[in-house]
């Protein structure tokens, strides 16, 4: 089975400060994985190396077994798609017309299938909406619908559900598994480690822009790690139900 996205040694340097250093994994077809650490770990930036934003100093990213570097902005579009962080309209654009310009990017998606995954993320009533004058929430499962939509087989996404609410944040990480499950792959930057433990098939975990780890969730949130990342500001249990980790912020007296 060919991983349809492998990185090599990569690196990515801000003059002389390094943000990413020898990074290496591969994903497989019909993969969530999930990027954690803590913040300033080099997640974003390597999203946007990976989407080919920014460009790497070292290393290599392979797409399908080319060169990322080799693909035309088309040929990239049709085979991975980039969901940023921060996504501020600067234009008063239609939802349907933000929506329908994934489409553009994709020939092989159906009105019918448009029109499925509209409903799933309930944003019908958006159609007709500004994008400029949605919440941040709104705006959010309009940019992954556009995701969706252009139909790449990598998606890649920029902690997504940053701005949604519980519900909101369980039904679009239900369908990006759907769609993992149909054969595409998805890699997600993500801050909630509960969320990340009950979607991702592996954790990919970087600190100080390096990869500590890259396993299942259970292999790579060791107590003894959560510790070491968070230090004693987290507390570790196990659910119930599933007996999962469940990792709770913890409540200490401020000296």
């Amino acid at each position: 089975m060919i991983p349809p996205l492998t990185v090599n040694q990569l690196s990515y340097h801000q003059g002389s400060q390094p943000l990413l250093q020898n990074i290496n994994f591969a994903i497989n077809p019909g993969e969530l994985v999930g990027i954690i650490g803590p913040n300033g770990a080099g997640k974003s930036t390597l999203l946007k190396c990976l989407s080919g934003y920014i460009t790497p100093s070292h290393g290599s990213i392979c797409l399908f077994e080319q060169p990322l570097n080799r693909y035309s902005h088309q040929q990239r579009a049709q085979r991975l798609s980039y969901l940023p962080q921060h996504t501020e309209p600067a234009f008063g654009f239609l939802v349907r017309d933000i929506i329908y310009y994934g489409h553009q990017q994709s020939t092989i998606v159906s009105k019918q299938e448009i029109n499925n995954i509209i409903n799933q993320l309930q944003i019908n009533e958006l159609l007709n909406r500004p994008i400029n004058q949605l919440s941040g929430g709104e705006q959010q499962r309009v940019h992954f619908a556009r995701l969706l939509i252009q139909n790449a087989a990598i998606m890649l996404l920029d902690e997504p559900t940053a701005s949604l609410d519980i519900g909101h944040e369980s039904l679009l990480l239900n369908i990006l598994s759907h769609h993992c499950q149909q054969g595409k792959s998805a890699l997600i930057a993500i801050h909630n480690l509960n969320t990340a433990i009950t979607f991702c098939d592996r954790l990919l975990l970087l600190e100080h822009g390096q990869q500590i780890a890259l396993d299942t969730p259970s292999k790579v949130l060791t107590p003894q790690q959560i510790t070491a990342l968070y230090h004693h500001h987290v507390s570790v249990t196990h659910h119930p139900d599933t007996q999962k980790l469940l990792i709770l912020p913890q409540r200490h007296q401020i000296i």
